[in-house]
């Protein structure tokens, strides 16, 4: 699945056409990347989804904009992200809103993981891209974050805000987290485990409309035909890799925990991992490793940080399993020591 992850045409033509405004050269961006505005222009084209990630990255160093991709999802609507985002945006709450869009966000681009989970009175939606290699992908979560929280304020409530956003990088900036701070309107928590956001669940439960059941019903229909097949009958080990992104670092991951969520029992759960040549010991161990490794070679400063988003008690703990791993230190994994950089954004208010 990971090796066939795409996005759709449409959305690569509008990132391109926001790059445009903002004085971008969008056909020397596709000419580097093997494209060409005739073949975005079919509506059922796919592009590769490594290589859009890349092209993003480089659209925002080349405006030397670290927060490209959340200015481009303020103008987003939900007619923009086709039948997914309008059925999102017809939806009778916020909850079930985000529901079908973590059902369906691979009819708009395939490799990609999202889902949502209750703790308590919290409502936490989750988003990741499956393959670790793409990587940096600092443009495409804060885009898509920006543009969940857009298309949900157009949608129920132009004031609405979640409680906390997670992103799973480190901001490139003192300035330009205070700055993205603003632009979304609510607290950031950066090197998480995932990227993500935090909601109340009253709000979230909250009925803004009566659905228009039979509008919905085409929509769905037409979407579960336009998702690619892989993505709605993923492998178990693919389910149990996306609830341990979704809990790792926020609750204890269990084989007893992510059977109940599976709908098996603990017995059958490790039986079918097994099938497939794995266990949730050996892919908590591998996604644990995997995160590590794009963290420190980023330069994560603090490592206690880095523990708690990979569900270790303290950095300790987190040392001894590194060096189990590695053989090494984490500190010795880190190319050096790395500082947040000063800004033009520095100067302004943390609001």
């Amino acid at each position: 699945m990971v090796a066939h992850a795409s996005v759709r045409g449409s959305v690569v033509t509008a990132v391109l056409g926001e790059f445009a405004r903002h004085g971008g050269d969008p056909d020397d961006i596709l000419d580097r990347y093997g494209l060409t505005g005739a073949i975005l222009a079919d509506p059922w084209t796919t592009v590769p989804l490594a290589r859009y990630v890349a092209m993003f990255e480089e659209m925002a160093n080349r405006l030397g904009d670290p927060l490209l991709g959340a200015r481009l999802a303020v103008g987003t609507r939900p007619v923009d992200l086709g039948p997914a985002g309008l059925v999102m945006a017809r939806s009778g709450s916020v909850k079930i809103a985000l529901a079908r869009l973590s059902r369906f966000v691979n009819s708009l681009q395939s490799g990609t993981h999202s889902a949502l989970r209750e703790s308590d009175d919290l409502l936490v939606w989750t988003y990741r891209l499956n393959d670790p290699a793409i990587w940096p992908r600092r443009q495409d979560a804060e885009f898509t974050l920006s543009t969940v929280i857009r298309l949900v304020r157009a949608a129920f409530d132009p004031d609405w805000r979640p409680i906390e956003v997670q992103f799973e990088h480190a901001p490139p900036s003192a300035g330009a987290a205070r700055s993205l701070r603003r632009l979304l309107g609510c607290p950031i928590r950066f090197d998480a485990a995932s990227n993500g956001m935090t909601l109340a669940l009253d709000e979230a439960n909250a009925r803004f409309r009566d659905e228009d059941r039979d509008l919905i019903a085409v929509l769905e229909r037409f979407l579960i035909d336009f998702t690619p097949p892989e993505s709605l009958a993923d492998k178990w080990r693919d389910r149990v890799l996306a609830l341990i992104v979704t809990y790792l670092g926020q609750q204890p991951i269990t084989i007893e925990r992510l059977a109940a969520d599976l709908m098996l029992s603990p017995r059958s759960l490790q039986r079918r991992l097994a099938e497939e040549g794995t266990s949730l010991r050996a892919l908590l161990r591998s996604h644990r490793e995997e995160l590590a490794e794009h963290h420190l070679q980023a330069g994560a400063s603090n490592l206690g940080n880095l523990a708690e988003a990979l569900g270790y008690a303290d950095g300790t703990t987190f040392w001894r399993a590194h060096r189990n791993w590695t053989g090494k230190s984490p500190s010795a994994a880190r190319p050096q020591r790395r500082q947040l950089k000063s800004g033009p954004d520095d100067k302004a208010s943390d609001l």
